[in-house]
């Protein structure tokens, strides 16, 4: 009999013990071991850090840029504009339908696919953003709720479905107006 033979036998046993859970009782807390879990990048393209990235600064603009060049692969629609057009899925299994980036006035927009919803609840409170008090048009149709965040010289608006205000349905990064060229 090999030596793989014998060891076979061994290794399936250890792995329906770990599998049963009686490889003896976990030391770590609930919370250890929900950090120990793995956890996406900091720098993997993600809603989240598209929501966080931005109140950063030009820094965090730039890997906003960045990120959306990767997954977009971006192409020059006029002069000083670029556009990606989804839907392309990101590390964090979301889905991301456009994105238009306004070279000249800083200005980046980002659609959301809504079939796997990012709660706005939890985009606000990631960001800080509060709750723009307009959401219906000059024609008084409602366009969908709208909050705000500002951060190091940076303005980022969430936008949500019309009515039902359930899921995020775009990002607009900014330069914060006091900034403005």
């Amino acid at each position: 009999m090999s030596h793989l033979q014998k060891m076979a036998p061994l290794l399936a046993l250890s792995l329906m013990l770990q599998a049963c859970g009686t490889t003896g009782p976990s030391k770590q807390s609930p919370q250890e071991a929900a950090a120990a879990l793995p956890s996406p990048q900091r720098d993997s393209v993600t809603v989240e850090n598209l929501l966080r990235w931005p109140l950063k600064g030009t820094s965090g603009t730039e890997k906003v840029l960045a990120a959306l060049d990767k997954v977009f692969e971006m192409k020059p629609l006029r002069a000083s504009q670029l556009s990606g057009q989804g839907p392309v899925r990101l590390a964090d299994g979301h889905v991301l339908s456009f994105a238009y980036v306004r070279k000249l006035s800083g200005d980046i927009d980002i659609g959301i696919d809504q079939k796997k919803c990012v709660s706005p609840d939890w985009a606000v409170a990631l960001t800080g953003a509060v709750l723009n008090p307009v959401f219906q048009d000059a024609h008084g149709v409602d366009r969908g709720k709208q909050y705000d965040a500002t951060g190091n010289g940076m303005a980022l608006r969430i936008n949500t479905t019309p009515e039902t205000y359930r899921c995020v349905t775009a990002l607009h990064i900014y330069p914060s107006p006091k900034e403005r060229p």
